[in-house]
């Protein structure tokens, strides 16, 4: 979480009356000029008895939010021309549960949920992307109409702070550079196959940036260490992602967030080579993403 947690208080909770409820206002209000024009005791009644409805109304929906603990939580990247999510954690510290809370970010959409007594949830709010690059976070308003949806009960402003990565939108293919496979026999010792393909060379320490597929599990687990299998014609499959300074560069971008996501879902240990930006060669779902946040924010 990238910010302290905020508590709901009194003085951060507001009430306004919806649609309906001045609707229901209008009827108590004619229903008291009737009473007082004509006197008329059960006329009376009914308009305090509704008075009452709409006072108790009030106060169940500021307790509904009253005490909500929020988080920020971890942004979710995307492709561009996609959805990325900013991710906000619900907290009901009570006994109580809580019906209908509405997380909406402005000038966005709406995310409703109830939670039960000591229950946590995150709420995902998805944010459409047009390029790449970083995605400032939104604010957001926690709200509610229950019980009765006369009134609405909402927070202040809560403004997020962890901007999302909107990647490059992928070329549909894009070949990879010298080092890829280039037969049928080299896909299946690449890592394209089943198992991980190709003759089996021997059992190697794990490294950084090793593929997590290559594991030996079963050495693990008879605790000799993290060891990673190596296949005959993989040794020399390191291969290397760059731009090409005559191309535009948007594109390039695009290529290159291609070929990443080839070579990793391949089983090829790469790095990238973006001007002053450089990764090393690596693997696994780690390494992709460095890679994908280089090619998402190179320029900016």
């Amino acid at each position: 979480m990238s910010r302290p947690a905020q508590t709901l208080g009194r003085r951060s909770i507001y009430l306004l009356p919806t649609r309906e409820g001045l609707w229901f206002g209008a009827i108590v209000f004619v229903l008291l000029l009737a009473a007082v024009n004509y006197g008329n005791g059960l006329a009376y009644a009914v308009t305090f008895l509704l008075a009452a409805f709409a006072t108790l109304s009030s106060a169940i929906g500021q307790r509904n939010l009253l005490g909500l603990v929020i988080h920020e939580g971890l942004s979710r990247p995307g492709f561009a021309g996609a959805f990325v999510g900013f991710r906000v954690i619900l907290a009901n510290p009570t006994d109580t549960g809580r019906f209908g809370v509405t997380v909406s970010a402005l000038k966005g959409p709406s995310i409703t949920v109830d939670l039960a007594p000591r229950e946590q949830r995150t709420v995902e709010i998805p944010w459409a992307t047009v390029r790449r690059g970083s995605v400032p976070a939104p604010a957001i308003r926690i709200s509610s109409r229950y019980p009765f949806g006369l009134l609405r009960a909402f927070s202040r402003r809560i403004a997020l702070t962890d901007p999302a990565i909107a990647y490059p939108n992928p070329l549909p293919y894009a070949a990879l550079p010298p080092g890829r496979a280039n037969s049928a026999s080299d896909n299946e010792a690449a890592g394209v196959g089943s198992e991980g393909g190709g003759d089996f060379a021997g059992l190697v320490a794990f490294r950084a940036g090793e593929n997590p597929r290559h594991i030996h599990w079963k050495a693990v687990a008879a605790g000799k260490g993290l060891l990673v299998k190596r296949f005959t014609g993989l040794a020399d499959r390191e291969i290397w992602l760059a731009a090409d300074p005559a191309g535009r560069m948007e594109e390039e971008l695009r290529r290159l967030c291609r070929q990443a996501l080839d070579a990793e879902k391949s089983g090829y240990r790469y790095g990238l080579s973006l001007g002053e930006d450089r990764v090393p060669a690596g693997g696994g779902a780690t390494h992709l993403e460095r890679c994908l946040k280089t090619l998402a924010l190179h320029g900016e």
